[in-house]
């Protein structure tokens, strides 16, 4: 937990998204507070006045990153009312984590074990969102079956086990693709999906014309 109130909250941000950063490119092993607090422009005291540990700046930045897709992904989802429309917005809030500054060089790290450290409240955090994203996938998924909207080859569950699969190998390279080749490979990915599942054909007729346009 941060040490300090909102009264440096300003300090506070800069430490946690310049963290963020670094963590998403290299790991918690591969930062050291003294890197940290050389790239925030801090002495190493000063960053320890804002943060207790490095372990409670890391669960922080998992929070933060737990958040990216939670708003981005499963609130644009829950915005739809239909279940098809739903899993569409999904792939389509896939795209906006590009436009933070903070993801640029990508978060594939937050995906590292540590092994320097015990970091619980992280991987607390990480864990209880996966089980979080694997049930509102499923439920989803489930609710567009029930609606008539998709086809699925198995059960809700175990699809949504491959489409969180599907999005980890879409999230994990960000920072090493351009946005355009990211748009392309979601819309692509959406298409696939909805080619194979979808009973209405006006989906996927809709995203291969997106697809050719360069907008999904």
């Amino acid at each position: 937990m941060s040490t300090v109130s909102t009264a440096a909250s300003p300090s506070v941000d800069l430490v946690r998204r310049t963290a963020f950063t670094l963590f998403g490119r290299f790991g918690y092993d591969g930062v050291s507070m003294t890197h940290l607090a050389r790239e925030c422009g801090l002495t190493k005291p000063g960053l320890y006045w804002h943060y207790e540990s490095k372990q409670a700046l890391y669960a922080d930045c998992m929070r933060d990153m737990v958040g990216l897709f939670e708003t981005h992904v499963f609130a644009a989802a829950l915005m739809e009312d239909a279940p098809a429309r739903q899993i569409l917005a999904a792939f389509e809030g896939l795209e906006n984590p590009l436009a933070d500054p903070c993801v640029a060089h990508g978060v594939a790290g937050f995906w590292l074990r540590p092994a320097t450290a015990p970091v619980d409240e992280a991987m607390t955090v990480q864990r209880d969102f996966e089980a979080m994203a694997r049930g509102a996938t499923a439920q989803i998924l489930q609710a567009a079956v029930d609606d008539g909207a998709l086809v699925l080859p198995l059960s809700a569950e175990r699809v949504a086990d491959a489409f969180i699969a599907q999005v980890e190998a879409i999230v994990l390279p960000l920072g090493e693709r351009s946005p355009a080749d990211h748009h392309a490979l979601v819309g692509l990915f959406a298409h696939m999906f909805f080619t194979s599942y979808a009973r209405d054909s006006t989906l996927v007729d809709g995203l291969a014309r997106k697809l050719k346009t360069g907008h999904t």
